[in-house]
């Protein structure tokens, strides 16, 4: 059953059950007050011939004839026998039972018959008996006319609530038909789908208002999604393609090895060495490959805090000693404490440093700066190499994105170097950026935020 049917069905249902309610009583109370009438008037000509037994007869006829109502006054012998003193617009004689009679002593009753009536007993005495009666023709033709009237009233009533409800929940119920093909949509994979913006306060329109928002949540995901799948695509082909050259490489070597071809010790020596270095660069290629995974798997981990000053200045330490021939500048400031996992911060340093190593000449120079500042720790590493193509600075770091593919197969890198420095710098939320270098080459600069108390 649908909603709309089973509003309006309660709808219908409590306006009956109420109007019942309050019609009943009021009919009822109607009812009760015709016949509490009739008791009045039969209990006063109780009250005049109560106490005087010599003219019970004649009191009890003057008072029937003073009263307002159609009264009956019948008198009863020893015997039973009736006599009518006064008649009304009874049709029969008023002829009760003896066990209704002698209830009737104390207070007005009711006798079901042919005709209904309500009666009074006086008794007289040497066990002689009074009766006086009003007929309840009129007040039951009245009752049952109210509980007619009452009845097409609840009708009417049913009818107007009905119309009324489908009227009020028309709008909303329209709402609910829209979210309910918009969440099928939704069920089906749709992600374009729009729902019409609303002003009221209502909770359905509060329901649409929080579906939509939904839907555009869905949709960004979607797209962001799609943008990660176009990445890792992209970035699974340049893996791919990184580890086919290697072993294409070893391959072809090892196959000259194993026959006769390449006899000359200085050429088997020479193809030894050209095979150690694609392995090498294989290994490199995997561990970088399986610290991206593990990022995929472990996003958030303990932090603590770290003296990233300290290790700036040990990679700049092994790198000054590893490149004699470069000049290097530094300015870090000391003991500089930030929240953060020491071992992926090594490697995010120590992949910057080995940027320069594999992709700027042997004499280029090197500038390093760390510097504290009102809640935040920059670090730029500057080198005099020959920075990246113009375009790669407005595109910033993305990642899983070399700027020079072909750089990583020169050099011996596994071209991920930038994706897992972008991977370490969100983990710690830090912002990196690309910039091009007073010193001719790229310049490398993070920038975190938060730091510990």
């Amino acid at each position: 059953m649908k909603l709309r049917t089973r509003l309006t069905l309660a709808s219908a249902a409590v306006t009956s059950i109420s109007t019942l309610l309050i019609g009943g009583f009021a009919v009822n109370s109607s009812h009760n007050s015709g016949i509490a009438l009739l008791d009045k008037s039969l209990n006063q000509v109780a009250i005049s011939v109560r106490g005087n037994t010599t003219a019970a007869l004649s009191e009890a006829l003057y008072s029937v004839q003073q009263s307002d109502l159609a009264l009956t006054l019948v008198y009863y012998t020893v015997q039973r026998q009736p006599s009518v003193l006064n008649e009304s617009k009874l049709t029969v004689v008023p002829n009760p039972s003896s066990s209704e009679m002698k209830r009737s002593l104390k207070r007005p009753m009711t006798h079901v018959g042919i005709e209904n009536f309500r009666f009074r007993t006086i008794s007289l005495s040497d066990g002689e008996y009074l009766v006086v009666a009003a007929s309840l023709h009129d007040i039951d033709k009245r009752y049952r006319a109210d509980l007619l009237r009452l009845l097409f009233f609840i009708l009417g009533c049913l009818v107007a609530a009905g119309i009324a409800t489908w009227v009020l929940v028309r709008r909303d119920m329209k709402r609910i038909e829209i979210l309910i093909a918009t969440a099928g949509d939704i069920s089906r994979g749709e992600t374009d789908v729009h729902i019409p913006p609303t002003h009221g306060n209502s909770e359905i329109d509060q329901l649409a208002d929080s579906l939509n928002k939904m839907v555009v949540a869905l949709r960004r995901t979607a797209e962001i999604e799609e943008q990660a799948a176009v990445k890792m695509q992209d970035f699974l082909g340049d893996a791919s393609h990184e580890l086919r050259t290697p072993l294409t490489v070893v391959k072809g070597y090892v196959e000259l090895l194993a026959g006769q071809v390449m006899v000359d010790p200085e050429k088997r020596s020479r193809a030894f060495q050209r095979v150690g270095s694609e392995i090498v660069r294989m290994e490199t290629l995997i561990s970088d490959l399986l610290f991206l995974a593990e990022f995929g798997d472990v996003p958030n981990q303990e932090f603590s805090k770290v003296d990233i000053s300290e290790i700036v200045l040990s990679h700049l330490a092994d790198f000054s000693t590893l490149n004699e021939s470069r000049q290097i500048e530094a300015e870090v400031e000391e003991a500089v404490m930030i929240d953060g996992s020491a071992p992926h911060l090594s490697r995010l340093i120590s992949n910057i440093f080995g940027n320069i190593s594999r992709h700027t000449p042997t004499d280029a120079p090197v500038r390093v700066t760390l510097k504290k500042s009102t809640g935040r720790v920059a670090v730029l590493i500057e080198d005099g190499g020959p920075g990246l193509p113009d375009g790669a600075y407005a595109s910033g770091m993305q990642g899983f994105q070399r700027f020079d593919k072909s750089r990583s197969r020169e050099h011996g890198g596994s071209g991920l170097g930038m994706s897992i420095i972008v991977a370490i710098a969100r983990e710690h939320s830090a912002q990196a950026d690309l910039q091009r270098s007073d010193l001719g080459g790229l310049g490398v600069h993070l920038t975190f935020g938060d730091l510990p108390a």
